[in-house]
């Protein structure tokens, strides 16, 4: 005879090991008028821009398909008929809120022949879709959609009359648009404050959006993204945001300026540290850049107002070639200290620097620190006015 407590403790055993067993849940799916062997589903890692990464090739059998959504991370992705392994560009795509639970898909085209997705089984999806239809509303989409249809239209005839008079009667409505759009976003991202889908709307449609360029603005998002729930820490979104944040506290204004050495036109090795003690404009161009040259006459202003004050010009390039830095130097008589970087060390000073786009000028205080950044024209002259006499 089995001992009853044997007995019992096999039966918590089994229900211990029945809970720690992971839930199997999938993804299964129907095409509705599509005909295909395959689709593909993809993470969006930045909705504005169509920046995505493929994650599956997801095989279609008469109609319909299964994808194992117990891999898959809580966040936006979309499916695509369109392989971007191939160099295609992703035309055709529907969005789509994924967790790791079961749900139903069913992909279908829409009247105007774009890809289209209803799906079941995710709150999250549900909060997705309600946004969108908010955002269609609060953007006058159906106005402006008609407006854009009548511009194509005139534009076909080659009507410039035409086209004009839309654009005028446009802009009040795209305006309004921007304006309820973000008031809209706004409130959605206090309303789920705290919440995963409350940090999407954060990262997407902030974070993503927005330059922060001083420590207290750095310090103020870290603080608001501390309040989000541990599911939400524990994303790679989450993990994205506090990298980026790391990444900005570098070269944000509060902070000191990392260190640059490039190789001067006689050949010394000069370093942006060699400036201790002189309020320094550091200039990031390259010989090839449109807009950087734009930029010199202003420099020319500035260096020649200051250069007897406390100041100086610290000119970065990150040309290729030797002779092409040379020549733009010479063309535009602007002979402050300039440095090329050696070739292994251009990545590097970008990334610490946090440059996406030339020109890039910054101003950096005696000590070393960075107290002006997005210098350009008249207001480059005026920053530097306003630090070098305040310090007189």
């Amino acid at each position: 005879m089995i001992d009853k407590k044997y007995l019992l403790l096999g039966v918590s055993l089994c229900m211990l090991n029945a809970c720690n067993e992971p839930k199997s849940v999938t993804l299964e799916g129907s095409l509705d008028g599509i005909q295909t062997d395959s689709i593909y589903l993809y993470q969006v890692n930045n909705e504005h821009y169509g920046n995505v990464k493929l994650i599956e090739s997801i095989a279609v059998t008469d109609g319909k398909f299964v994808y194992p959504a117990d891999s898959i991370e809580t966040g936006l992705y979309c499916f695509s008929l369109q392989n971007m392994e191939r160099g295609e560009y992703l035309q055709q795509y529907a969005n789509l809120f994924l967790e790791p639970k079961s749900m139903q898909l069913t992909l279908g085209k829409d009247k105007y022949e774009h890809l289209s997705l209803h799906a079941t089984g995710s709150a999250l999806q549900e909060q997705y879709e309600a946004l969108q239809k908010a955002k269609y509303v609060a953007g006058n989409r159906a106005v402006l959609d008609s407006l854009d249809n009548m511009f194509y239209e005139a534009r076909e005839k080659g009507d410039q009359k035409e086209m004009e008079r839309i654009r005028e009667v446009s802009m009040p409505y795209y305006d309004s648009a921007s304006e309820q759009t973000r008031k809209l976003i706004s409130e959605e991202i206090d309303k789920n404050k705290g919440s995963y889908f409350g940090l999407y709307l954060y990262y997407t449609y902030r974070f993503q959006n927005h330059t922060f360029n001083t420590v207290e603005e750095i310090d103020e998002v870290r603080n608001f993204i501390g309040g989000f729930d541990e599911t939400s820490k524990q994303s790679s979104m989450y993990a994205k945001m506090q990298e980026g944040l790391d990444k900005l506290a570098q070269c944000a204004v509060g902070s000191a300026a990392p260190a640059i050495t490039g190789i001067d036109l006689e050949g010394n090795t000069v370093s942006l540290s060699d400036f201790k003690g002189k309020y320094v404009l550091v200039d990031f161009w390259f010989a090839g850049c449109h807009w950087c040259r734009l930029e010199t006459p202003y420099l020319l202003k500035t260096y020649n107002a200051f250069k007897d004050k406390g100041f100086t010009i610290y000119g970065v390039s990150t040309d290729r070639r030797e002779e092409d830095w040379k020549k733009a130097i010479e063309e535009d008589k602007s002979y402050w200290n300039q440095v090329l970087l050696q070739k292994d060390d251009v990545k590097k000073v970008l990334e610490t620097y946090c440059i996406v786009g030339f020109p890039h000028i910054i101003l950096v205080d005696p000590e070393g620190k960075i107290v002006a950044k997005e210098l350009r024209g008249d207001d480059l002259y005026n920053t530097v006015e306003k630090f070098v006499n305040g310090a007189e």
